[in-house]
């Protein structure tokens, strides 16, 4: 059985894996049971870790251009919103090239082709982040528990 247990840290939940106790145990001290959780739950959590992994992640870096920036759009043949974060450098590069290339001074890149044009920024990316988990017990915890979520939510 795999648990979560959620500590409070300034006003939002991290948590630590802990060895199975009994169910009604874990319920009455606030701990979460990622089995028991349903799918919608299971999202749920994850966009919560991911928001506080987000938040902490642009409080601690001086250069915006490696903000992660999320926001909701509407896919292509849908009516659905979906929600993407992405660095900032990566939303620019983006809308630049979609100009020029609606202007004629360039072609549009593919998200392959985008990719490759930014290795740089996400290299930058990587050691900021890499940086962070260093010096950030908080920020490795929120990291850790973001990975179990979505790995049951894979694995499901």
């Amino acid at each position: 059985m795999k648990v979560l247990r959620f500590i409070y840290l300034s006003a939002f939940c991290s948590g630590l894996l802990l060895a199975p106790p009994s169910t009604q145990t874990l319920a009455a001290e606030g701990q979460i049971v990622m089995e028991d959780l349903t799918p919608s739950q299971l999202r749920g959590e994850i966009k919560k870790i991911e928001t506080e992994f987000y938040r902490i992640f642009n409080r601690s870096i001086e250069d915006e251009n490696l903000a992660i920036v999320c926001y909701k759009y509407t896919p292509t043949g849908s009516n659905i919103k979906a929600e993407a974060c992405e660095p900032q450098f990566v939303i620019d590069k983006r809308g630049n090239n979609a100009n020029d290339a609606r202007l004629g001074y360039d072609l549009l890149l593919t998200p392959t082709d985008l990719q490759s044009v930014l290795a740089a920024e996400y290299a930058a990316l990587s050691a900021a982040m890499s940086e962070l988990s260093e010096q950030s017990e908080y920020f490795r915890e929120l990291n850790s528990i973001l990975s179990a979520l979505r790995e049951e939510q894979e694995n499901r």
